[in-house]
């Protein structure tokens, strides 16, 4: 009973972190609704790709004991799985728009490889209609401020 309580209250506060801004548990319920839903790629950066998806939600803790919500582009071929997480920090833009993360630290260095130098990182995930759409832009300082763009969008 006690762990039960305990995911209630980590998805409250989840749901309650991210409804900061207006509209924040309608863009989690909308989302839930897609979620195990297999559907295709309608546009997506890397054209390594199988042509569908699947999207799949998985609840994880964070270190101070709130919990997340990661969203993962499944069974898309993709060398890297497009995934995005939702937690207390994440902030929505609009009513489809939700701001993941402006960090682009990653083991190892950053989205612009061991040596780091990523500048303007933002990485969104946008629900519109029935679609969604995982995206990073940043440009690279040793790649001469080339402007990254990765983004996929799957349809359901």
């Amino acid at each position: 009973m006690k762990n039960m309580f305990g995911k209630i209250l980590a998805s409250t506060l989840l749901l309650s972190s991210i409804s900061a801004s207006a509209g924040g548990n309608d863009f989690v319920s909308r989302l839930k609704s897609l979620d195990g839903r297999e559907g295709k790629i309608v546009s997506s950066y890397d054209d390594e790709n199988t042509g569908r998806c699947r999207l799949e939600l998985q609840k994880y803790e964070l270190e101070d004991g709130s919990q997340g919500l990661a969203v993962y582009l499944q069974d898309t071929g993709m060398y890297f799985t497009p995934s995005a997480g939702l937690d207390k920090e994440t902030k929505l833009k609009d009513a489809n728009t939700a701001v993941v993360s402006t960090n682009s630290e990653r083991p190892g260095g950053d989205a612009c490889g061991d040596f780091g130098g990523a500048l303007g990182y933002k990485k969104v995930l946008i629900l519109k209609d029935n679609q969604v759409t995982i995206r990073e832009t940043f440009r690279c300082v040793m790649d001469g401020f080339k402007k990254y763009d990765l983004s996929t969008t799957c349809q359901f």
